[in-house]
């Protein structure tokens, strides 16, 4: 059971979290040169990875799991706040707002839960370990705390759009699309 869990998800879990911080990464890197905004050109491909793999393989390193894994969760269940978030403005916007409960009451309960864990894994695990008297996990106790709060404010403006949209839109401000019944 314990190869069968680490085969399938945290393999499958580190493999398409490299992924996306690569394709992350060169776009950005590509503001400043621009071959790598090309997800295709070979050199920017291997640098980007290289760099994300050095940042999760430095946490793993310098730690244990259970250094990074309270922010995996926090951020996994931040993806979950994300999806039922853009969930929800799609039935809005197709004109079914009768149904945007069944997205947005899951939506409601994940959002506060999660965020007072991040809160609580902010305030008890990586500040004091950024503030903390071992110096040597003062770095990682900064990064962990600046990453999580990074990927908080990440999910509040995506929560805050989707928000503002469906108060445009159920306040008559934005036409609903036209639905054609098939």
């Amino acid at each position: 059971f314990a190869i069968m869990f680490e085969a399938l998800f945290i393999l499958t879990t580190i493999d398409a979290g490299t992924r996306v911080g690569r394709f992350l990464l060169q776009e950005f890197l590509g503001r400043a040169y621009k071959p790598f905004a090309n997800p295709a050109w070979m050199p920017g491909a291997t640098i980007a990875t290289l760099l994300i793999v050095f940042g999760w393989g430095y946490f793993v390193y310098t730690g244990s799991v259970d250094t990074i894994w309270p922010m995996f969760g926090t951020a996994n269940q931040l993806l979950g706040v994300v999806a039922l978030s853009v969930g929800t403005t799609v039935i809005i916007n197709i004109g079914r707002a009768k149904y945007a409960w069944v997205t947005a009451a899951p939506l409601s309960l994940l959002t506060v839960n999660t965020l007072w864990g991040a809160f609580l894994n902010i305030r008890d695990n990586y500040f004091p370990m950024a503030t903390g008297l071992d110096s040597s996990r003062q770095f990682q106790g900064w990064v962990l705390t600046i990453s999580s709060v990074i990927i908080i404010i990440c999910a509040l403006v995506i929560l805050m759009a989707s928000a503002r949209k469906w108060v445009a839109v159920l306040g008559g401000e934005q036409h609903q699309p036209v639905r054609t019944e098939s």
